[in-house]
C-alpha cells in the first residue's frame, strides 16, 4: 500500500500496488476529470513531484517521452512504484474529499 499526496491540495490518499493512480483517487472519494481510461485521450494527464511510477501503457500523441522525463504521467495507466506527490493542474478540476471522507481515511502515520 502507498500513500499518494495531492499537489497542491495536500490531500492523501491511499492506493494499492496494482490499481492505477487514478482508481486510487477515485476509489477515495475525490474526483478529477477523466476521459477514455485507456491511455488514450491525455485528459487525466499529471505531474509527479516525488516518488517512483510505472506508465503502464499510452498513446505517444498525448503523452510524449520528454513529457515523462519531466514528471508528466497519465493516471489511468500510471501506478505507483513508491509513495508519491502529484499535482494537479487545473485541467484536472479536482474536487476533494468530504469532511466524513477525511475522518474515515486510515491514518498511515499511526499504522492505519
Amino acid at each position: 500500500m502507498y500513500t499518494i499526496t495531492l499537489s497542491p491540495v495536500g490531500d492523501a490518499v491511499a492506493c494499492e500496488r496494482e490499481e492505477s493512480v487514478l482508481a486510487a483517487i477515485l476509489k477515495s472519494g475525490a474526483s478529477v476529470v477523466f476521459g477514455c481510461r485507456g491511455g488514450g485521450c491525455g485528459t487525466c494527464k499529471m505531474r509527479l513531484i516525488s516518488g517512483q511510477v510505472e506508465h503502464g501503457r499510452c498513446s505517444a500523441a498525448v503523452l510524449l517521452e520528454e513529457e515523462k522525463v519531466y514528471g508528466w504521467f497519465l493516471s489511468c495507466q500510471t501506478r505507483a512504484l513508491t509513495d508519491l506527490t502529484i499535482e494537479f493542474t487545473a485541467a484536472n478540476k479536482y474536487r476533494g474529499l468530504t469532511a466524513w471522507r477525511r475522518l474515515s481515511l486510515p491514518d498511515a502515520s499511526h499504522g492505519g
